[in-house]
């Protein structure tokens, strides 16, 4: 999961990062609040120790209050958190799973997240100064510079510098996808190369169709389909396949029914895969989980069905009508003769029990034996 981080909360100077991490999944949804400290270690990649820690410090902090014991423990909060959203302006960013799960301090999460936030805004580009974002983030300006140089030798980030009219500008640029291959060496070394070449190539060729399959904006450019791609590939990498065939259902569901996606005026991939609230919500998971539980189709007993109508509408129209004085197993045995050679591809009860059936429906209801 993923988890919008306010600049109200961002504000909060008396919190440290991860502190505010964690109050920003409780202010996320409401459904958070019940959540047991395994369950927010898990989604927020951090120890049970460490949530435990920070509860307490929220609390004794008056930030929240604890209600119940620890089986139903329900978490309230206590402050008035103001989270206004104004056009133009910055009013915070997500930190995505693919950055949660990454080996890094939480400076360094928040740093990458936030270049993430602006690269959506600025044509795939990053040229905030370090004081920007340190102003944004609430950290001190040599705390971004040295993040910056780690997260550069880390391979996370690229940085280069232009002249532009006389000044030099800066421009950061994610690497997540030649970091997230590196911390999977040591488990593709432990696997047949082969095998990992092929598992990787279906995985990636999922990801990017799922990508491909995301309707465009009308007149689109090449830059903007580029920059989305940037954004949008690292996430849905960071997905596992059960998450992927969410997106692709949710996908699928805005096409053929929300009619503002109809008329062209869908959202950009990646503030689609952003906006949990209005496209991930609790209702569209009802309808995911009933679509995916559904009973299954047997494609085979659909094919038998078709056949046998068929054939045996080419049977009854051949024969003499004599052939009601048999018995349905007599007539079904008359078949047989005939047509066997084109059913020894199916389960022989399957076959029997549907042509039986379809026997007595063509049998005339004076003659049912």
């Amino acid at each position: 999961m993923s988890v919008y981080v306010h600049k109200s909360v961002l504000a909060l100077e008396d919190l440290n990062l991860t502190e505010k991490l964690v109050l920003s999944y409780f202010l996320l949804n409401e459904k958070n609040l019940k959540d047991n400290n395994v369950v927010i270690a898990n989604r927020l990649s951090l120890t049970k120790i460490t949530v435990r820690q920070i509860i307490f410090k929220l609390k004794s902090k008056k930030i929240i209050e604890v209600i119940g014991g620890y089986s139903d423990r329900r978490i309230k909060i206590l402050i008035n958190i103001k989270m206004k959203f104004e056009k133009a302006k910055f009013n915070g960013f997500n930190l995505d799973d693919d950055i949660l799960k990454l080996d890094l301090n939480m400076t360094k999460k928040f740093i990458l997240a936030e270049i993430r936030s602006l690269m959506s805004s600025k044509n795939a580009k990053c040229t905030a100064s370090n004081l920007h974002i340190a102003n944004l983030l609430k950290l001190k300006e040599r705390a971004i510079q040295t993040a910056l140089f780690e997260l550069e030798n880390g391979g996370f980030i690229k940085r280069s510098f232009v002249n532009v009219k006389g000044k030099t500008e800066r421009t950061i640029i994610l690497n997540l996808n030649s970091t997230k291959e590196e911390a999977k060496k040591v488990e593709v070394e432990a696997t047949p190369p082969k095998e990992v070449k092929e598992v990787e190539k279906i995985y990636n060729d999922e990801v990017l169709s799922i990508f491909e399959s995301f309707p465009k904006r009308p007149i689109m450019s090449e830059l903007k389909i580029e920059e989305q791609k940037s954004l949008c590939l690292p996430i849905l990498q960071s997905k596992s396949k059960e998450e992927l065939d969410f997106i692709k259902f949710v996908i699928d569901f805005n096409v053929k029914n929300n009619e503002s996606w109809k008329a062209g005026f869908m959202p950009y991939m990646y503030k689609f895969l952003c906006d949990k609230k209005k496209y991930f919500n609790e209702a569209i998971k009802s309808e995911f989980y009933k679509f995916k539980n559904r009973p299954k189709v047997n494609a085979n007993l659909q094919l038998l069905n078709l056949q046998l109508e068929r054939d045996l509408f080419t049977f009854f129209s051949e024969i003499e009508e004599s052939v009601w004085e048999l018995s349905d197993v007599d007539i079904l045995e008359e078949f047989k003769n005939r047509y066997i050679l084109g059913y020894v591809k199916f389960n022989d009860d399957d076959f029997n029990k549907m042509a039986l059936e379809m026997i007595k429906e063509y049998r005339p209801r004076t003659l049912n034996l």
